[in-house]
């Protein structure tokens, strides 16, 4: 992430490298840096003319170097990009020559996503030497807040801490949905304000009171009628709530339940639990409930449910029902 923001540093400053090769698993940070090169590169004015995109299953090395070759027509330079690049897997070490002494008038951009370059291509070498490589991989979990409230401030919010949980439980490590939510509450919040659970309810449509983070807390406090109510919410909007996220964000809350347990000192459980101070009272609360034998308990019985969740085991029992099984036997450890 932070050699994301480096290049797209310099690409603000116009401060180009020749060739771009960018590849990795998460294809958000490659957009980021294309549609940043896409704006700056080539004037709008000039686009028709010094702006060529290509896609990997429709073209091949030799057109992309005939295309980089080019003189631009009407600005400075060109943009050339090539999109999908890792349908050219194959072929792709023949842009080898063309990267160890690349045109100083393109700007060559390869999108290759979802995988990495071979590193003992030599166009990897000569990318390296004569350009600029990005591997992206998607974010830890830890890190997607502080990334959510990051890209908030750009859009010129900030984070009531309930409504940033929201939004990690709900929208999760998908980074690029989480861009186009927050882009569209510029449309009707005004720029300065703090974003709350309301908001997220009323714009985004993840209710503030039935959501995954809410049941973490009721489980939290072993209240199985509230857990039940909510349960059943979900499980009624299966696509808005799956299963498999709503474990993950329950195994992220009972695992630092278990930390808690094993903290030399409370006054550091922000800091080593890696949350907000805003929400420390909810893991001292669960902490209470259930000794660190117990969490670690709970712990195996969400592993035991990822598996039925994904249909190991579970013999085609409805969502509901499944849900709730699982809720009855957290509670009762």
């Amino acid at each position: 992430m932070k050699e994301t923001q480096q290049i797209l540093s310099s690409i603000a400053q116009q401060n180009f490298a020749p060739v771009y090769l960018l590849m990795g698993t998460e294809p958000y940070f490659i957009d980021e840096i294309t549609n940043a090169l896409t704006k700056t590169v080539v004037e709008e004015s000039a686009r028709d003319f010094d702006l060529t995109v290509m896609y990997g299953k429709e073209t091949s090395v030799d057109h992309i170097v005939e295309a980089a070759k080019r003189y631009p027509m009407l600005g400075k330079q060109q943009l050339i990009l090539v999109k999908e690049a890792q349908y050219l897997d194959r072929t792709f070490d023949e842009l080898a020559t063309y990267c160890a002494a690349p045109q100083p008038q393109t700007v060559l951009v390869l999108c290759y996503k979802h995988k990495k370059v071979d590193k003992r291509k030599k166009v990897l070498k000569n990318i390296l030497a004569n350009g600029i490589v990005l591997e992206t991989k998607p974010l830890f979990d830890n890190q997607i807040g502080p990334w959510i409230e990051k890209k908030g401030r750009e859009y010129g919010f900030q984070f009531h801490p309930q409504a940033l949980a929201m939004l990690v439980a709900f929208l999760g490590s998908n980074l690029g949905k989480v861009d186009k939510e927050l882009e569209k509450l510029t449309h009707s919040i005004p720029s300065g304000s703090t974003i709350t659970p309301a908001h997220i309810e009323e714009h985004i449509g993840y209710s503030k009171d039935f959501n995954s983070f809410e049941l973490q807390n009721a489980l939290g406090q072993r209240n199985l009628e509230l857990s039940y109510r909510i349960v059943k919410y979900m499980a009624g909007n299966p696509s808005q709530f799956p299963m498999v996220l709503t474990i993950t964000v329950l195994f992220n809350f009972f695992q630092k339940v278990f930390m808690y347990h094993g903290l030399t000192s409370p006054s550091d459980a922000s800091k080593v639990l890696g949350v907000s101070p805003y929400f420390i009272n909810d893991y001292q609360v669960a902490a209470k409930k259930y000794n660190m034998r117990q969490a670690a308990k709970v712990l195996s019985i969400l592993k035991t449910y990822d598996h039925k969740s994904k249909g190991l085991g579970a013999h085609n029992m409805p969502l509901e029902e499944l849900m709730k099984e699982m809720i009855l036997k957290i509670v009762s450890v």
